[in-house]
């Protein structure tokens, strides 16, 4: 079997933000109802993409290529939402329900291919440190800054000192959806059986909490039963 049964194209920013958004709003349509035409002087999903445009603009002075113009503009999908759901539904309830737009309706999806990639791995600690490097190539690049304190055979530490998708979300206005943001990595990360797989991840740090972003890869030893 293939170690790593995944391409570069699967960890293109840009072609995975408009799968992104068209499930966002589907599941926005979804949770909204009846309400997404009653409680708004026009239907919520038009006033968020009206909204989106209009802070992707407003954002323009982040994105030097294709891969930021697809990570801002997922930053400001979350911001826009969250500004028309606000005066409606209160602070909580947008986040939330921003929340789940942003993170739910790809999860099962995400969970299932990662697996696949780690159960058809001979060494799932190498393929998903590799898959990692990978998204920093193809998914984030230069407007990002990553560094790797430890990098050997057992662990892998990733910091990341700069992230497009804090600046852009504090560019809206709106860093309390930070949370929302960095939870979206928990549907591959949830994917990791530690004994299945031998390896565990952890992140002790998010921009969420903190000044930086720290992600830990790790063998888990194998003792036979």
């Amino acid at each position: 079997m293939d170690e790593n049964p995944h391409t570069p194209d699967d960890y293109r920013a840009d072609a995975w933000i408009p799968v992104i958004e068209a499930a966002f709003f589907d599941r926005l349509r979804r949770l909204l109802g009846a309400s997404a035409t009653r409680s708004w002087p026009e239907p919520a999903d038009a006033l968020v993409r009206r909204r989106l445009d209009e802070l992707d603009a407003e954002l323009a002075h982040l994105v030097a290529n294709a891969m930021d113009a697809a990570n801002v503009r997922f930053t400001a999908l979350a911001a826009a939402a969250f500004e028309v759901l606000r005066p409606v539904c209160g602070d909580a309830k947008a986040a939330a329900i921003v929340d789940d737009c942003l993170n739910s309706p790809l999860r099962q999806q995400i969970i299932e291919g990662t697996t696949a990639l780690l159960d058809h791995a001979p060494d799932p600690f190498t393929a998903l440190v590799e898959a990692s490097r990978q998204r920093e190539r193809t998914s984030f690049g230069p407007s990002f800054t990553f560094e790797r304190p430890v990098d050997d055979h057992d662990t892998y530490v990733l910091d990341v000192r700069r992230c497009l998708f804090h600046e852009a979300l504090k560019a809206t206005g709106h860093p309390t959806l930070q949370p929302v943001l960095c939870r979206f990595d928990l549907n591959w990360a949830d994917a990791i059986t530690p004994d299945r797989h031998h390896l565990r991840f952890i992140r002790p740090v998010t921009y969420a909490t903190g000044p930086t972003c720290r992600m830990v890869f790790t063998r888990e030893e194998n003792v036979p039963n």
